[in-house]
């Protein structure tokens, strides 16, 4: 991968402007000079500059190798290699660091810009998230015979993970459009049987996600979200970050006609007692920087948010802490 990558470099000039774009921002989130140096290391695992969809990335925070917990960030509307690789490499860096916080041994977290993410006028759109998902199944497949197994004859890389007596905790959270990504994937996991349903296997069973964390969602179609129950998960481990101001989601279930996650749990926007962090607002990941207030506003992803410490939480397997009575479980102010 590294000598695909320094031959890449080295042909920059002739690449064309979305390729040259999508590789530039590969080789900063992988430098280590590139983000706060306290923040797991970066790892490209796959990439492509010129396919007939465009760039294509795969970088993961933390070693796959070693993890513990693996989570998968998939992001939605216009996120690309091209356009967000470094913001993307860094929300995975974050939430990786927020899990080892939390009590997460070795997580790592995969930054997954593997699919077309649509431009706006396509949002309203199945086809894009149903092509995604395909894709993201894939890849989370690939990776859990990786983890089982080890790898296949002509692979020179560790040995399985089991292998080592290591079990992993897998988790997926998905942002915007993304969340409809992930709801494919996990339906199309759950038909290939590497989801168990509840209903007929006993827990603990063994399944590449357990937990999957959606925020300002665009909602479901009507098929889909008829089997959102069904979807290879344990009751109670659906999560669904709603924040004040939020249109973007509103306006895309609405135009989209789509359903609501009617069976997700609440997870907190606003600080409540047992989870601090700044309030979330708005329909963006990140839009807080550090020349802002320490109570300003924050993204779903962002540092400091209390979203992204109880997302932590959730994608590492740990408990909330419990709602006080009469308390709303997303926080003082209610989504809007």
């Amino acid at each position: 991968m590294q000598e695909r990558l320094r031959a890449d470099m080295a042909r920059r000039d002739g690449l064309g402007r979305q390729a040259r774009s999508a590789l530039d921002g590969i080789v900063h989130a992988l430098k280590p000079e590139g983000m706060d140096p306290h923040l797991p290391a970066r790892h490209l695992l796959d990439y492509v500059l010129e396919g007939p969809d465009g760039p294509r990335a795969v970088v993961a925070a933390g070693d796959p190798a070693t993890a513990t917990h693996l989570t998968w960030l998939v992001s939605g509307m216009g996120i690309r290699p091209q356009t967000a690789m470094w913001g993307t490499a860094r929300e995975a860096a974050h939430l990786a660091a927020a899990q080892r916080a939390a009590g997460a041994p070795r997580p790592v977290v995969i930054g997954w810009l593997g699919y077309p993410a649509p431009t706006p006028w396509r949002v309203v759109l199945d086809g894009p998230g149903r092509r995604g998902g395909a894709m993201l199944a894939a890849d989370v497949r690939a990776w859990w015979e990786f983890l089982r197994h080890g790898p296949g004859e002509d692979d020179d890389v560790a040995p399985a993970l089991r292998a080592r007596g290591t079990a992993v905790h897998g988790a997926v959270e998905a942002h915007s459009y993304g969340s409809l990504v992930a709801a494919h994937a996990l339906r199309l996991l759950a038909d290939r049987g590497l989801q168990p349903d509840d209903a007929e296997a006993p827990w603990p069973a063994e399944r590449p996600v357990e937990a999957l964390v959606v925020s300002g969602t665009v909602g479901l179609p009507a098929a889909l979200a008829a089997r959102a129950a069904h979807l290879g998960l344990r009751s109670g481990r659906t999560f669904r970050a709603l924040a004040p101001g939020d249109l973007l989601a509103r306006v895309g279930r609405t135009v989209g006609r789509r359903r609501d996650w009617t069976d997700a749990a609440a997870l907190p926007v606003a600080p409540r007692p047992g989870l601090a962090g700044a309030a979330v607002r708005g329909h963006q990941t990140a839009r807080w920087s550090p020349t802002a207030p320490e109570d300003a506003p924050r993204g779903y992803r962002d540092v400091g948010s209390v979203t992204l410490a109880a997302t932590a939480r959730v994608t590492a397997g740990l408990p909330l802490p419990p709602v006080p009575d009469g308390a709303d479980p997303a926080g003082p102010v209610a989504p809007a």
